[in-house]
């Protein structure tokens, strides 16, 4: 995907993305390995920094982990995303742009924590 399809992608969005107040890790369910951060979030979809493309229309299970500001203990939130879009944004980093689907309550919980 061209940079022109990801920013058109981006336009075509329903609902409004904020930032994570804290660093997001992102781990494949199934073999815990360590895909990246959390870019930004809604309801329905986030973007995920990757060290690799990742193709459009792949599905993955997610294991979302946090550190809340001012609490002791992490989160971790899981869901499946759909891949929409990726696109390298610097030499090393792909933003990946994700569709969520079956959020558990806790990604809820963390996802509404990020609300400015």
């Amino acid at each position: 995907m061209t940079t022109t399809d990801a920013s058109n992608s981006m336009e075509k969005r329903m609902q409004p993305r904020w930032v994570p107040h804290s660093n997001v890790s992102v781990f494949e369910h199934h073999s815990k390995e360590y895909l990246g951060l959390m870019v930004d979030c809604s309801d329905g979809g986030m973007m995920i920094s990757t060290y690799d493309a990742v193709p459009a229309g792949t599905r993955i299970k997610l294991d979302l982990i946090d550190i809340a500001p001012q609490v002791d203990s992490r989160r971790t939130g899981h869901c499946e995303v759909e891949v929409i879009w990726s696109d390298k944004i610097t030499p090393s980093l792909y933003g990946t742009g994700c569709r969520v689907h079956h959020p558990d309550d806790m990604l809820h919980t963390m996802i509404n924590s990020y609300r400015p």
